[in-house]
This record gives structure tokens, C-alpha cells and sequence, in this order.
């Protein structure tokens, strides 16, 4: 008789040990499921901004942005490096680092400082006229080209059609540029 005890004992704990088993695994499986869920929640969450100079609606989603915005603040960014004179260059090259990328930004912040320095000697005033502004492929990168006219005082130093690439990443819906080069045109 006491070995019937303890054979139904035994049962009982191998089948409570199956069932908390089971109920681990249930557990497991559905905090997985959660986490995968709130993941992917949280990179399609859609953010549509709607400022009032714009007349189309803007979608940042995750680490992505239309093409309609990136194309945006793409001029907003070439008019701050190449629109100048030197009473606004310092504030337009200083709005300009904000949307630098922190690992760029102390050697675009060196750069822009020989060109303040180079404007305020010579007194040159720029300007560039956008013609065209397209977002190359699936890259990163977006192509303006545009006329450049550079005047020192009152004197025509170049007017050239250039060619500017943007690199650019949206990092956590921010616009950031990680790069700016350029081409001359013909």
C-alpha cells in the first residue's frame, strides 16, 4: 500500500511538472510574440507633419522619410551653404551644422569656419539658383544642380552651373547630412 502512495506521488509530480513545463513555454512563446509585435509597432509608426509653408502632407516613418521631404531639406540645407554674404554667413553655416551628423560635424565645423573666414576677408556673397533636385536611386544621396554666383564687393568672381550630392541619413525622424560634395557642371 505504500508503494501505491507513492506511485500515485510521483505521477501527480511528473504531471504537475509536465504542466508547469507547458505553461513555461506558453509564457515564453507570448512574451516573443509581444516583443516582435511592440518592435514592429514601434518602427511603422507614422508621423505626418504638416508645416504651414508646405502644401503636402510629410510621412517620417522609422528611419525612412518621402522623397518629398528629403528633397525638401535638401534646399533648405544648400540654400544655408551657398546663399550667403557676410553679414548672415555665420548664422546660415551655424543652422547649417545642426543638421550635421555628430560624426561629421567637427570636420564640416573646421571647413565652414576657413570659408566665414574667407568671406569676411574678401566680403564674397553667394547665391545659388536650384534648377533641379533629384534623389539618386535608393541610396542616400540627392543631387542639386543649380547656378552659382559669387560677387566680391561689387566685382563678379564666378558664375558656374555646379553640381551638389547631399548624404544624407534619417536618424530616428531626423534629417541628419553626413556629407556634401561637388561637381562642376559644364
Amino acid at each position: 500500500m505504500k508503494l501505491k502512495i507513492y506511485g500515485d506521488k510521483l505521477a501527480n509530480a511528473l504531471a504537475e511538472n509536465a504542466l508547469l513545463k507547458f505553461c513555461f513555454v506558453m509564457m515564453l512563446g507570448a512574451t516573443i510574440f509581444n516583443s516582435v509585435v511592440a518592435y514592429k509597432a514601434m518602427n511603422n509608426q507614422k508621423v505626418v507633419i504638416l508645416p504651414p509653408v508646405v502644401d503636402h502632407k510629410i510621412v517620417i516613418r522609422g528611419n525612412a522619410a518621402d522623397d518629398h521631404y528629403l528633397k525638401m531639406m535638401s534646399r533648405y540645407a544648400t540654400k544655408l551653404l551657398l546663399d550667403y554674404s557676410p553679414s548672415n554667413v555665420e548664422g546660415n553655416f551655424s543652422d547649417f551644422l545642426k543638421l550635421a551628423a555628430p560624426k561629421v560635424f567637427a570636420g564640416m565645423r573646421d571647413d565652414l569656419d576657413k570659408i566665414i573666414e574667407e568671406v569676411m576677408r574678401l566680403r564674397v556673397s553667394s547665391s545659388f539658383h536650384i534648377h533641379r533636385v533629384k534623389k539618386l536611386g535608393d541610396t542616400n544621396r540627392i543631387e542639386l544642380v543649380g547656378l552659382r554666383i559669387k560677387y566680391a564687393d561689387e566685382t563678379l568672381i564666378s558664375r558656374d552651373t555646379e553640381h551638389h550630392t547631399i548624404e544624407y541619413r534619417i536618424d530616428e525622424g531626423t534629417f541628419r547630412i553626413t556629407g556634401v560634395t561637388k561637381k562642376n557642371g559644364t
